[in-house]
């Protein structure tokens, strides 16, 4: 329930649910497919994800932040768009998702062997991947093409969250690790200076942020 402006509800010629009296009471569940149920929800600016009882991501709302390599402006206003159509994320060949989360227009999964992907907006670096170059609006950037976020030698990730324009890792060691946005100090590093969105001196370019 709430606005609609971008399909974000899943719910096909919804404008906004929930601000009218006797909505909630006919309030009908999304339809996400056969056979497939939610284990958890995360919720983005204008994007909804969906993590399946399948170990599958699905993403509606705004484009891009989908993670499905579309331009399409919208997944999740049209008729035809949810349910079975609705399109899993392409997390890598074998790769399956144990938890996802939604900033402002960026989306995060962190994957059955515990790497870190991260698809959307990549403005600030949020995506960790050493650049500032969008993901997700092309087929050919999901999947295996799609870089895992270096979190060090030998770590992974245990749990992630997002904020509007950064992301925090907790590793499997205890550490917490954030990249993105840092203008007001919100990676906790004691500066200002943005971390994700370029390869750090010295370091090769699969490896942007890695043990530095």
């Amino acid at each position: 329930w709430g606005l609609s402006s971008s399909g974000q509800l899943g719910v096909p010629g919804a404008g906004a649910i929930g601000d009218a009296v006797g909505e909630m009471v006919t309030l009908q569940p999304v339809d996400l497919g056969t056979g497939r149920s939610a284990i958890g929800i995360t919720l983005g600016n204008a994007h909804t994800c969906v993590l399946f009882n399948v170990s599958a991501v699905a993403c509606f709302g705004s484009s891009g932040q989908l993670g499905i390599g579309s331009t399409s402006n919208k997944i999740g206003d049209g008729a035809d768009e949810m349910g079975d159509n609705l399109q899993t994320v392409d997390l890598g060949t074998g790769r399956s998702a144990a938890q996802v989360a939604a900033g402002q227009s960026h989306t995060c999964a962190v994957l059955d062997n515990g790497d870190v992907k991260c698809w959307g907006l990549n403005d600030n670096g949020q995506l960790g991947i050493g650049n500032t170059t969008n993901r997700g609006t092309s087929t050919t950037q999901m999947g295996d093409n799609l870089p895992a976020v270096n979190l060090g030698t030998g770590r992974t990730a245990v749990w992630i969250n997002l904020g509007d324009y950064h992301t925090c890792a907790l590793l499997d060691d205890g550490a917490l690790k954030c990249w993105g946005l840092n203008s007001s100090g919100q990676l906790g590093q004691g500066h200002d200076i943005n971390r994700g969105d370029v390869v750090p001196w010295g370091e090769v370019a699969a490896d942007p942020m890695g043990d530095t």
